[in-house]
């Protein structure tokens, strides 16, 4: 066997070769071919849709293949590299800014139209009039001082470059102008605003007011600028305010009040603030701030008795709020257009809920029931809602018929195996229109996001699908194909290695591990897991070691603890290296029965299986400890190894591959290496039940430390 093939049967030990085979395909219909596209079998899935979509069937089959394979509604990208994007509320025109420094730029699309920007304006912060007839955003003349202090962010060493980042970043508050453009005409008038830094712009009573900071203020105040005078300001008082939100029809705004550094929330209590167009300021003790489409109602979240209580007040008196619903954990209100419903998030167990409710507290009803976290409801019309379900490193946005109870996916990125992470939403006030912030590409690495147009209006046309499910078929018939040559030489050994796999042994470990409760650094459960895997190695015939160190944790706290390594020495090149790991630590609160008693189950399965077939180069199998305190015992293994001059040419990384919440196998690759990354969906296919989907990440886990140290060598599930 060569050193070629260390890796490959590695990653098919590593946690995609510890589950059995299953069953082939069944005879294509279009029932068959979703059931097959559930197992994961999506090449007879996609022929048998080409099929239908080439058949007198393909107009009733259209919504239902466009949904099972990528988006239903046109989307248009309009950039792949984008930030704060804006939408005027009639949904004529997108804003977002793109580039960095004195590059960026605010792009505006008129709507419908191609991917080509109309109008380039040098500036940010761009926000739209009420009646988006104008666009007010901060504009930059690159002066040589901004430029010099560009360039030195530019060349700063990591270090520095935040210093110096912030420095920049006043340099471009104090020196912007105040600019409003008529859409129409595109004529622009400046506002004068001589001696303030500018942070903030928002249309209140048809003018432009600013959040920022005079020259005789150190905090950031709320501003109404004047045609003819300096700008007035509208707070007063410690802290700096920041606009949160404005209403639709421009009658007021929300403002936030920071807190000191340093300051608990038991000290400063979560509190808002409420200025009218007319000046009346307003401070509520609350959080979540969110108006009704016409702007007449204000919905927010208040602390209350033992929990927390959901309030509704007029825009014009928000001390008159009357309590609609209370809850131990209530969050994100929203309410509809005229402010008579409201939709919120509610904490079930340990899952937040989507419910709404009428504003007299009448007619409760709960609106969604997904294992993971419902967030973030907003109204599209009077009986649809979009919301999103996730963590925030993987959400997705679906849309809730409140009439029928149906739930559709918003947003993909029309491929079978890429996933596509979603940020952040903005729709137009008709709810026709949504413009999503998103990684369409699966690229979580790169700083760029994709800026994308979905158009509730229109949906995607038989001829589109078509060349849609094509594209995926052949995409997926050459990954298959790619895969079988992959592992060609080595596929009867593999298998037999592999067979071996034990259902009950994954069990019996993960039922160990999670009985020591939580295994966070600072906890005795930690010490015990260490040693619970050092006998679980020592018993497949290893003679583990223990690194030990004392980690400093963010607190300023010193706490010893331990890395369990396990070498499987290499037969004909020892020198060479590969790492399989998985953190063995869990969050502070519970053992972790996922995250990552699950990655940590499959390492030491992985290490059962290979432990009487040494490879040609050797593997260390690695549990690490101290990743949710920050990646402690992965950067304290690459010290190590750095300093000791290993050659660690690949390393796969499982951190929570036990996730489940339908009857699907499947987990996402983590990769920054496009060769393990293939190698791993080849082993899926080949050597397990397991569908694999793919998305270029391995931030904040302990894949970060090898890339730091080696690069481009890192593989695994998450």
């Amino acid at each position: 066997m060569s050193i070629r093939s260390t890796l490959a049967v590695l990653v098919a030990a590593a946690g995609l070769g510890w589950l059995p085979a299953g069953a082939g395909s069944q005879e294509p219909t279009l029932e068959q071919a979703g059931l097959a596209w559930e197992r994961g079998d999506y090449v007879p899935a996609l022929e048998t849709y080409l099929g239908v979509l080439d058949s007198p069937a393909a107009a009733g089959a259209r919504q239902a293949i466009a949904l099972q394979t990528g988006e239903l509604y046109i989307t248009t990208e309009l950039t792949r590299d984008g930030a704060s994007p804006a939408m005027a509320p009639d949904g004529s025109t997108v804003a977002y800014e793109t580039g960095s420094g004195l590059a960026r730029t605010t792009r505006l699309h008129r709507v419908p139209a191609g991917p080509s920007p109309s109008v380039t304006l040098h500036g940010f912060g761009a926000v739209f009039s009420t009646d988006g007839s104008s666009l007010a955003y901060l504009a930059v003349d690159p002066s040589p001082a901004l430029a010099a202090a560009d360039a030195a962010v530019a060349a700063a060493a990591p270090q520095d470059r935040a210093r110096l980042q912030t420095a920049f970043d006043e340099r471009v508050a104090a020196e912007a102008r105040i600019v409003v453009r008529d859409l129409a005409s595109s004529r622009e008038r400046d506002i004068p605003a001589p001696g303030f830094s500018k942070t903030q712009l928002a249309f209140i009573g048809g003018t432009v007011w600013l959040a920022g900071r005079s020259s005789a203020d150190a905090v950031r105040q709320i501003y109404q600028p004047g045609p003819d005078a300096p700008p007035a300001a509208r707070t007063t008082g410690p802290g700096d305010k920041s606009i949160i939100r404005t209403s639709p029809t421009g009658t007021a705004l929300c403002f936030s009040i920071a807190a000191p550094a340093g300051t608990s929330r038991a000290a400063s209590p979560p509190a808002f603030g409420v200025l009218s167009a007319a000046g009346r300021l307003t401070m509520v003790s609350g959080s979540a701030p969110a108006f009704s489409g016409d702007g007449a109602a204000l919905a927010y979240v208040a602390p209350g008795n033992g929990g927390e209580r959901l309030m509704v007040a007029p825009t014009t008196a928000p001390e008159t709020a009357v309590v609609v619903r209370s809850a131990p954990r209530l969050d994100a209100p929203a309410l509809s257009a005229d402010g008579g419903r409201l939709a919120f998030q509610m904490m079930v167990k340990d899952d937040w809920e989507i419910y709404t409710i009428d504003r007299s507290g009448a007619n409760e009803r709960r609106v969604t029931h997904e294992i993971q976290h419902d967030v973030l409801p907003a109204f599209l019309g009077p009986d649809r809602l979009l919301a999103k379900v996730g963590e925030p490193r993987h959400r997705r946005a679906y849309l809730y018929d409140l009439a029928d109870g149906t739930r559709t996916r918003l947003f993909h990125n029309n491929t079978v195996r890429t996933i596509a992470p979603e940020y952040a939403w903005i729709a137009d006030a008709g709810g026709t229109r949504i413009v999503v912030t998103a990684d369409r590409d699966g690229d979580t690495v790169s700083p760029e996001r994709g800026i994308y147009l979905v158009d509730l209006t229109r949906q995607v046309t038989i001829a589109d699908l078509r060349a849609r499910v094509a594209a995926d078929l052949a995409a997926e018939r050459a990954l298959r194909a790619l895969g079988t040559r992959l592992f060609a030489p080595i596929a009867p050994e593999v298998a037999a290695v592999t067979s071996g796999a034990s259902v009950e042994r994954i069990y019996a470990s993960e039922k160990a591990l999670a009985g020591f409760d939580s295994k966070y650094i600072t906890e005795p459960g930690n010490a015990r897991a260490a040693a619970f895997l050092a006998d679980a190695y020592r018993s497949y015939g290893y003679q583990p070691r223990s690194e030990a160190a004392d980690f400093r944790l963010r607190d300023g706290r010193t706490v010893r603890s331990a890395n369990v390594i396990a070498e499987l020495r290499g037969t004909t090149s020892p020198d060479l290296i590969y790492v399989v790991s998985s953190h063995y630590d869990s969050a502070l609160a519970g053992p972790g029965a996922d995250d990552n008693t699950s990655g940590t189950a499959a390492l030491l399965e992985s290490a059962r299986l290979l432990a009487g077939h040494p490879q040609p180069a050797t593997i260390l199998f690695a549990s690490f400890t101290g990743e949710e305190a920050g990646l402690l015992g992965s950067r304290e293994f690459v010290r190590r190894a750095t300093a000791a001059g290993l050659r660690i040419v690949g390393a796969l990384n499982n951190d929570t591959v036990g996730w489940s919440n339908d009857g699907r196998l499947d987990d996402t690759i983590r990769y920054s290496n496009a060769g393990i990354r293939d190698l791993q969906h080849a082993a899926a296919m080949q050597f397990s039940r397991l569908i694999t989907y793919d998305s270029r990440y391995f931030k904040n886990t302990d894949a970060a430390a090898y890339y730091e140290a080696f690069g481009d060598i890192v593989g695994g599930l998450g």
